[in-house]
């Protein structure tokens, strides 16, 4: 199988990411920020094609992508920490190469990062569909600025006072308008998706 032949399932079937993280370490070589979001669009490019192009489209599919990408996060970082030579600050708005420190080592924060500990158990990536579901209105909240109330009200085309079910509606229609599948563009799609999950856990 070519690196270009691998997806999330497929990643996932052979339990060989060595690929993945192997491009990981080159764009993150600079020491420059990325966000988890523009990452994962870079991964989904045809140069790289490790994920799926509706890798951001299904919940499910979108969890497994996103888990197996924090998954190799953190053994990237596992690795620069045992040789000494980097750590990686992970989070859904900032990843990037930082400096390594000794306090840092792996037998440190490795041990005692609950993230950490979540995203290299293989086993979590088999969650349930409903479990995956409540994890995303989670995940949603904090990828994909803005977190301001306001301008994910602006950007469902709502305004104060709105009700969970206009929410709801206004959500279908854009979901329906700016779908990829109907030419519209993906970004935007997304930022649509997680304004609407924000707005659907402060109005529930």
């Amino acid at each position: 199988m070519s690196d270009s032949d691998l997806s999330a399932d497929s990643l996932h079937q052979a339990l060989d990411f060595s690929a993945l993280i192997a491009l990981l370490e080159r764009i993150l070589s600079s020491g420059e920020a990325i966000s988890e979001y523009e990452l994962m669009r870079w991964l989904q490019a045809p140069e790289q094609a490790i994920f799926r192009t509706d890798a951001l489209q299904d919940p499910v599919l979108m969890f497994r992508s996103h888990f197996i990408l924090m998954h190799c996060l953190y053994r990237l970082r596992e690795q620069w920490q045992q040789s000494n030579s980097a750590d990686l600050e992970i989070s859904a708005l900032s990843i990037r190469r930082i400096a390594f420190h000794p306090d840092h080592s792996a037998t440190g924060v490795a041990q005692h990062d609950a993230l950490a500990a979540y995203y290299l158990d293989l086993q979590n990536l088999h969650t349930e569909q409903d479990d995956i579901e409540q994890m995303l209105n989670s995940f949603w909240q904090k990828m994909l600025i803005p977190e301001n109330q306001q301008d994910d009200l602006d950007l469902l085309e709502l305004s104060e006072p709105v009700t969970n079910q206009q929410i709801r509606q206004q959500y279908r229609r854009l979901a329906m308008q700016h779908h990829p599948d109907r030419g519209g563009d993906e970004s935007h799609f997304c930022r649509i998706q997680a304004a609407f999950q924000r707005l659907k856990t402060r109005y529930s």
